[in-house]
C-alpha cells in the first residue's frame, strides 16, 4: 500500500464517522462499512469544525540554535520517540531506521492527515446540499487556507530554504490537490510550485474569510498572517510588510479578545493571588497558564506537543540564549532553572521549558508574532522608529521599568535593530521551534546569515562542553527515509 494513501485513510474514517447518512459513488469509490460520508454542506462545516492543526515532537523544537542538550540524559534516552530527538539535534542525515517512517507524515495530528481534508472540503463543499452559495465559499476559503498552512508546514519539514535564484529548479513537495487515497504518483514539483501554491491558496481565501470568531478557526487574518510569514520565509519583506499591515487592520473586528498579557502581572511571583495570575507552578508548570481557546494572545491555535517525561531535563535553552535576556525578563518564569522533582540547578543559566508541559505549546499566529513580523519588516525597510515602537510595545509587556526600553545605540542604527528584533523573537519563542522558520530564511540572507548558530552542543552537570554537532546546508531539510520511498511511486530523497 503506498504510504500517502495509507495515512490518510484515517481521514476517511473521521469523514465518515462526521458526516449524516448518504451515499457517493466517486467520493474515492472507499466508503467503509457501516460509515457514511459528507454530502449536506452542514456535513462539511463539521469535517473543517474537527479538522484542527496539531503537531507532536514536532521536528523544528530540536533543531533550533537557541537549544543545547545535558548529559548524562541526552545518552540515557533510548525510545524511538527520543532516539529520534537525539539525531535531529545531531543534525544527523538519518533521522529514520530503515523500517521506520516519519512522524512528519504518519502522524495522527499532522499536517499530511489534515492535507486529505481540507482537499475534501476543496473538492466538494460547492456541489454540497442545503447551503447558500456565501456558506459553500466560506468554507472553500476556509480550507484553501488550512491547505496552505498544511502545504507551508510540509516546506518547511522536507525542502530547503527558499531561495529566489535557484527555486525554479530545487526540489520542492508533491503538491496534492485532490482527496484521493488511490493516487499513486508522489512526485516531487519546483520549490516555487510549492510556494507558488500556498500563496496563491491562501490569496484566494482572503475575499470570503471572515473575522475572528474562534482560536481554531481560520480567519481572514489568520490568512494575511500566514501570507505575511511565507513570504519572510521567501526573504521578500515587503510584500511581507503589506500582509502584516492588512493583519492588524483585522484585529479590531476580532468578536473574541486579542490582546496581550502584561507579564509584570501574570507572571509576577511576588503577586500570586493577583486576579488573572498564572501561577502557582504546581511542578509541572503554572496551574493557571490560559488554555489556548482562552489566551488572548492566540490568533490560530496550532498546539506542538513536545513533554515526555523521560526526556523533560533533556533539552534547555543554550548559554548563548540564557544571557539575551535581561534578568528582570518575565518570560524567564516559563522556564526553569532546575532539574524536575529536585533543587539541582542547571549550569551556565540554561533552563528548560515548563509552560505548557500537557496542553502544548502554540506556534500558530499570534499577536507578538504580528508586532516581531512587522517590527522587523519595518526596520528592514529603514522605519526605525516605527520598528522601535513595535518592539517596545512588546518588551514593555514582558519587562518592566527602564529595561523594557530599546537602548539608544540600536535604536538608531538599522542592522542593530534589525539583529534586536531576531533576538527578541529567540526570547519570545524561545523551545518552541519558531526559531527553525527564522534559521532557514535568514541562512539564505546576505546581511544576517551570522546570525544563525550551526552548531549544537551538549553539556555536562558541570558546564563543560563535552559535544559539537555542525548543521550542514543539506539539513535544512529532512530525509524521507527508505521505507517511505519505497512506498510511494516517484517520491525522490533529499541529497
Amino acid at each position: 500500500m503506498k504510504i500517502f494513501k495509507k495515512y490518510i485513510l484515517g481521514s476517511v474514517l473521521l469523514v465518515a464517522l462526521l458526516s449524516h447518512i448518504s451515499c457517493k459513488k466517486e467520493f474515492l469509490e472507499v466508503v467503509p462499512k457501516g460509515q457514511t460520508i459528507a454530502i449536506t454542506t452542514a456535513d462539511y462545516e463539521k469535517i473543517l469544525n474537527a479538522n484542527y492543526l496539531a503537531t507532536s515532537f514536532n521536528a523544528s523544537v530540536y533543531r533550533g540554535d537557541e537549544m543545547s542538550a545535558l548529559q548524562p540524559y541526552f545518552n540515557a534516552m533510548n525510545s524511538l520517540i527520543q532516539r529520534r530527538m537525539q539525531r535531529l539535534f545531531r543534525y544527523e542525515d538519518r533521522v529514520y531506521d530503515t523500517d521506520q517512517l516519519p512522524d512528519e507524515i504518519t502522524d495522527e495530528r499532522s499536517y499530511m492527515r489534515k492535507l486529505y481534508l481540507f482537499n475534501k472540503v476543496i473538492n466538494e463543499v460547492m456541489e454540497s446540499e442545503g447551503g447558500t452559495q456565501v456558506e459553500k465559499l466560506a468554507l472553500l476559503a476556509e480550507a484553501k487556507a488550512g491547505r496552505a498552512i498544511c502545504n507551508f508546514m510540509f516546506l518547511s519539514d522536507f525542502t530547503k530554504p527558499y531561495n529566489a535564484a535557484t527555486a525554479g529548479t530545487d526540489l520542492g513537495i508533491p503538491n496534492l490537490t485532490i482527496a484521493d487515497v488511490t493516487q499513486r504518483d508522489f512526485k516531487r514539483e519546483t520549490l516555487q510550485q510549492g510556494y507558488d501554491l500556498v500563496i496563491k491558496d491562501l490569496t484566494d481565501a482572503l475575499p470570503d474569510l471572515g473575522i475572528i470568531t474562534h482560536r481554531r478557526k481560520i480567519s481572514k487574518l489568520v490568512a494575511e498572517f500566514y501570507l505575511a510569514r511565507v513570504y519572510m520565509s521567501m526573504n521578500n519583506y515587503p510584500a511581507a510588510k503589506s500582509h502584516i499591515d492588512a493583519a492588524f487592520l483585522e484585529r479590531p473586528k476580532a468578536v473574541i479578545p486579542v490582546e496581550l498579557y502584561d507579564y509584570s502581572v501574570v507572571l509576577d511571583p511576588d503577586n500570586q493571588d493577583a486576579p488573572g495570575s498564572w501561577f502557582p507552578d504546581g511542578g509541572f508548570g503554572l496551574d493557571n497558564e490560559p488554555l489556548a481557546a482562552d489566551n488572548t494572545e492566540v490568533i490560530y491555535n496550532i498546539t506542538a506537543g513536545w513533554f515526555q517525561f523521560q526526556a523533560v531535563d533533556v533539552f534547555v535553552f543554550s548559554p548563548e540564549t540564557a544571557k539575551l535576556y535581561d534578568p528582570t525578563d518575565r518570560r524567564l518564569s516559563l522556564y526553569t532553572p532546575f532539574e524536575i522533582f529536585s533543587s539541582t540547578i542547571h549550569p551556565n543559566g540554561m533552563r528548560r521549558r515548563t509552560s505548557g508541559f500537557f496542553t502544548g505549546i502554540d506556534v500558530g499566529p499570534s499577536l507578538p508574532d504580528m508586532y516581531l513580523m512587522r517590527a522587523e519588516c519595518k526596520a528592514r525597510a529603514n522605519d526605525l522608529s516605527g520598528a522601535v515602537a513595535d518592539v517596545q510595545l512588546l518588551r514593555e509587556k514582558r519587562i518592566s521599568g527602564a529595561a523594557a526600553q530599546v537602548p539608544s545605540n540600536i535604536a538608531s542604527n538599522q542592522q542593530a535593530l534589525v539583529r534586536f528584533i531576531l533576538d527578541e523573537r529567540i526570547r519570545e519563542f524561545a523551545i518552541t521551534g519558531l526559531r527553525w522558520l527564522d534559521m532557514r530564511r535568514l541562512s539564505q540572507d546576505p546581511i544576517y546569515k551570522d546570525h544563525v548558530d550551526y552548531t549544537h552542543e551538549i553539556y555536562d552537570s558541570e558546564g563543560k562542553e563535552v559535544s559539537t554537532y555542525q548543521l550542514k546546508p543539506e539539513r535544512f531539510a529532512l530525509k524521507f527515509g527508505e521505507r517511505m520511498l519505497n512506498e510511494s511511486n516517484g517520491l525522490e530523497e533529499n541529497p
